[in-house]
């Protein structure tokens, strides 16, 4: 039996941690997370290379690159559906039972639906010329739309503030602030739907 490093066991404790913390794990998923992590760590110890950096640095990137990909495999798996939440076999013919779990809605979806309805819903009741900005700034950076519109940057900026007050107007709140300085808005009960 091989003996594991402290360090490792240490760094992957705290990543365990912080899943059952702030990731959505349960506190009983604690000791399987632990366990995950440090395997990974161990699995790629003989990838680690001491010319392109040193061990401790090696362990807080595996570790950390263990995590991330703990929490993308937790966010795909399906919703677990009890027995009880779903009607009986009699009730409905067996090839409907599956075609009724393929289209349930996750929570999520529906929730992302009603925000996009939503900002659909403002963004066309705006003037035209600040419906083309909004849909510029969703697939550009602001010096090409400066540039496709023929327009200073100031006079871009100037713009947003109109779209962000629509979105205001709407009920949606700036909800963070970005690095670029900026917010991101979060939508709160428009229409009623929340």
């Amino acid at each position: 039996m091989m003996a594991v490093d402290p360090y490792v066991t240490e760094q992957a404790a705290c990543r365990a941690s912080l899943l059952v913390a702030s990731a959505g794990f349960k506190p009983d998923d604690w000791d399987d997370l632990h366990q995950e992590i440090v395997l990974d760590c161990l699995r790629r110890t003989p990838k680690f290379d001491a010319e392109r950096g040193d061990w401790q640095g090696f362990v807080r990137g595996v570790t950390r690159n263990c995590a991330t990909v703990l929490v993308m495999r937790e966010r795909r798996r399906a919703p677990e559906i009890l027995s009880e939440d779903l009607p009986t076999s009699e009730a409905i013919g067996d090839a409907d039972m599956l075609d009724l779990l393929d289209s349930r809605p996750s929570p999520r979806s529906v929730c992302a639906l009603d925000v996009s309805l939503d900002v659909r819903r403002v963004i066309e009741g705006l003037p035209r010329h600040l419906q083309l900005l909004a849909e510029m700034l969703g697939q550009m950076p602001v010096q090409d739309v400066c540039r496709r519109l023929g327009k200073s940057r100031s006079r871009v900026y100037q713009m947003t503030r109109q779209l962000r007050d629509a979105f205001v107007r709407a009920g949606f709140q700036p909800c963070r602030p970005r690095k670029s300085g900026g917010a991101a808005m979060k939508s709160v009960s428009v229409g009623g739907k929340r």
